[in-house]
């Protein structure tokens, strides 16, 4: 049984005397058998299959329509997670020390390569409500990671309104490699987000059972789950799948003129899995199918520990990189909120860097190599925060800055966001603004072990509700919240998140300019 962080949520029901009753809703012929909190009345469905298991023939293979049906369903229990290392799981259990918790409070992780299911909270179970839908990618460099963390349930965005969907999709090696031998019907590469284009085709079939409105389809989406959905409004199938997003810490990924994996050199690293287990000539891509699913993860993680697996150009569902799609007008024209930490790559080796760091990380920045960069961050009094306000400003900031000036430019639709709140106390301000450190507020689901104030819940229910009004309408403004202008060039405002929600001018003026010049240069 998969137990994992369902120990705290258990007791926290228990404390609030939450009582349990089964919804049922029927999909494709099967009775799906959840539960619901009576004290809030979400109901949860955990672990609803959207495809078939992609294991034995269909391992790197787009997924295939479910064929199995069960009179019932038991979607009370997260299905396993996709096959992955600890990394993520290490990271929490690292953060929880941090804080003075034990690791134990993170139970060890079940894995599986069955792994294609989603997960819905809903306040409403009725098919006439129609409520705004927000589908959750997660992050982990897309080779962990999975989509019930302890941050992302959503039951408290449900209670206020909204159908909550994380889904989960194949990692690492099952999510991104490619073979020569591939048979281009079934996929040539990208399963991870044909993966996570099955699963919005299952939401607009049968969102609608679960109170969703298939109309409004927000997806969301931190780190490598922000630059998987980047991609998506990049590629011709996802139109009519996504009626909006919010990419959380990301850009830089895509943008910029990063140049994407090729199909190419996707199918070269598959060679090269291959030859790791002596297979060679004729019938490889179906010894290397049958080789264990544990196995494949071991040998491949020790052959590429450090590949960072990214969207390739595959010719089918992604023929031009990310830039290119902005450059020529092909992204998905949606309305869009993205943005960043303050703290993204803040170094752990902080008070042994210097001047000297400070020039290595803007001469080898990708767009930032300029006296002007040096002369903005030089003056920092700690070296380590400007290290990190020029790799962030280079591959994430100004990027997202770039990237919404245009929608807005276009559509009018495109507003920043920058998340700098620190957590009061010495581990608060160990960690940072760090990168992911916005999720508990955009989720309200703060750890219990985590230093969490009176300061903190009233930022989650300000970020909540910007979360949830941009769902509902495409714009994140209502009467209630300090206003949100569209970010605009070239003066452009964001909302900062500190203490609470503040409209500011855009950060790092000079970086990003700077940016903007490179890029106009190339």
């Amino acid at each position: 049984m998969n137990r994992l962080f369902n120990s705290l949520y258990v007791i926290l029901l228990v404390v609030c005397g939450a009582a349990w009753s089964a919804p049922q809703v029927v999909v494709d012929g099967e009775e799906l058998d959840g539960v619901q909190v009576a004290a809030t009345g979400v109901a949860v469905f955990r672990g609803i299959p959207f495809a078939e298991p992609p294991v034995g023939e269909l391992r790197w293979q787009a997924p295939k329509p479910l064929s199995t049906n069960r009179a019932h369903r038991d979607t009370t229990k997260f299905a396993p997670a996709c096959m992955q290392t600890p990394r993520i799981l290490d990271w929490y259990r690292d953060l929880a020390e941090t804080f003075g918790a034990s690791r134990d409070v993170f139970e060890d992780l079940e894995t599986s390569e069955d792994c294609l299911y989603l997960n819905i909270w809903t306040p409403r179970v009725d098919a006439s409500s129609s409520l705004p839908v927000m589908v959750y990618v997660h992050g982990g460099s897309n080779n962990s990671g999975w989509a019930y963390e302890p941050n992302y349930h959503g039951h408290a965005l449900a209670e206020r309104g909204v159908v909550v969907v994380s889904i989960a999709y194949r990692l690492g090696v099952f999510g991104f490699l490619s073979h020569p031998d591939l048979d281009p019907e079934n996929g040539l590469a990208n399963f991870a987000l044909w993966d996570q284009i099955a699963a919005l085709e299952w939401v607009q079939r049968n969102i609608d059972k679960f109170g969703g409105d298939p109309g409004r389809v927000t997806v969301f989406g931190e780190s490598a789950g922000a630059q998987d959905i980047l991609a998506l409004m990049a590629t011709g199938r996802a139109r009519g799948l996504i009626h909006g997003a919010i990419l959380q810490s990301n850009a830089g990924f895509g943008i910029g003129g990063r140049a994407p994996a090729s199909l190419e050199a996707e199918q070269q690293r598959g060679i090269e899995t291959a030859k790791i287990f002596g297979f060679t000539g004729p019938g490889t891509l179906n010894k290397l199918r049958e080789v264990s699913a544990e196995d494949l993860l071991e040998k491949y993680d020790a052959q590429f520990p450090h590949y960072y697996h990214s969207p390739a150009t595959d010719g089918q569902l992604l023929t031009n990189g990310v830039w290119d799609a902005i450059s020529e007008g092909d992204l998905l024209s949606v309305p869009l909120i993205i943005g960043t930490n303050a703290d993204e790559r803040y170094p752990s080796d902080a008070t042994q860097l210097g001047k000297d760091d400070i020039q290595s990380a803007i001469k080898s920045s990708q767009f930032l190599n300029s006296p002007e960069s040096y002369a903005a961050v030089i003056h920092d009094p700690d070296p380590a925060n400007a290290v990190d306000r020029i790799s962030t400003a280079d591959g994430m900031q100004c990027p997202s800055q770039y990237l919404a000036a245009n929608q807005s430019a276009a559509h009018d639709n495109g507003w920043v966001y920058y998340f700098s709140r620190i957590r009061d106390g010495s581990a608060g301000a160990e960690v940072r603004a760090y990168h992911g450190a916005e999720l508990p507020y955009v989720f309200g689901s703060h750890d219990p072990w985590m230093t969490t104030t009176d300061t903190d819940w009233a930022l989650a229910e300000q970020m909540m509700s910007y979360w949830i009004r941009f769902a509902k309408t495409g714009n994140p403004n209502s009467d209630s919240l300090p206003e949100w202008p569209a970010f605009r060039h070239p003066n452009g405002k964001t909302m900062e998140f500190a203490n609470h929600a503040v409209q500011m001018p855009a950060q790092e003026p000079v970086l990003c300019r700077v940016f903007r010049e490179t890029i106009g240069s190339r």
